[in-house]
């Protein structure tokens, strides 16, 4: 508040001199007397006196001001400087921090405008700017006040992009001679991973009798995807990590183990490329 008490002064001093100039400046064009004439030169002499005085004195609180502004910059160079020290940066790292948190906001509206379909298509993406997100909220300049509210709008953002994410996709393929279901799983198109078969006979046993026996122009349905409250296996797991992962607790496997009696037949084996339905906590 005192600086901007000072300023306002300064700008007073500006307009008294603009008014004296012009005071002086301003001739009377009437005829006067010569008595008439030294009293109101002595009237602007004395106003141009004033306002020399007040000029000084602008100057002089100009000159405080101008120290105050510099030992405020000084204060405010010192803060920076602590407060880079405490996030282990500087300002380029600060800048390069929120431009990423900037591009991660407009991609994410752009994938919010894409349609469902195509929405699909970008899961590995959306799945690997989440997981980018959940490091950079690590790190300590999500803390910053600019970063925190950026991180904010993400995460509303990544809800409603997935909120649109379609759970299950069906994508037909056309068999072709020499495929079978392991090199149509290895098809980068479809899974990269041949021991995701299963996962196209299950989906097409009503047509596929023997999975060993797939016949040029059938078509197939390929799934992608699960729907909600189901797990697709990968492999090395198993019931009891399913469950810790599901339920964050890998007790609770029996759960699982009921629910799928109909596809787990010898013991408490599971399969890569299994989808089991996962009951609610």
């Amino acid at each position: 508040m005192m600086i901007l008490r000072k300023i306002a002064a300064a700008l007073f001093c500006t307009f008294a001199l603009a008014f004296v100039a012009g005071a002086t400046a301003t001739v009377s064009a009437q005829e006067m007397t010569y008595e008439e004439y030294k009293v109101k030169l002595a009237g602007y002499e004395s106003r141009t006196a004033e306002a020399r005085r007040a000029l000084a004195a602008c100057k002089e609180g100009g000159d405080k001001l101008r120290a105050e502004i510099a030992g405020i910059d000084g204060q405010v160079a010192q803060v920076n400087s602590e407060v880079y020290e405490l996030l282990g940066t500087n300002q380029a790292g600060i800048d390069a921090y929120l431009a990423e948190l900037t591009r991660i906001e407009a991609r994410l509206m752009g994938l919010l405008n894409m349609s469902e379909e195509a929405l699909f298509e970008k899961r590995d993406e959306i799945d690997s700017i989440e997981a980018r997100v959940a490091e950079l909220k690590m790190d300590n300049k999500a803390n910053l006040p600019d970063a925190a509210q950026k991180l904010a709008n993400i995460d509303q953002l990544l809800e409603r992009v997935k909120a649109r994410m379609p759970r299950k996709r069906i994508k037909q393929y056309t068999v072709v001679r020499g495929d079978n279901l392991w090199n149509i799983a290895k098809k980068p198109s479809i899974y990269s991973d041949p021991y995701l078969w299963p996962r196209i006979y299950v989906e097409n046993k009503a047509k596929i009798k023997n999975p060993d026996m797939i016949y040029p122009n059938w078509t197939l349905n390929v799934p992608f995807g699960v729907d909600l409250n189901q797990h697709l296996v990968v492999g090395g797991q198993s019931l009891s990590s399913i469950a810790g992962m599901v339920y964050k607790d890998p007790t609770k496997w029996h759960r699982l183990l009921k629910a799928n009696q109909s596809q787990i037949l010898e013991g408490n084996l599971i399969f890569p490329a299994q989808v089991l339905d996962v009951p609610a906590n």
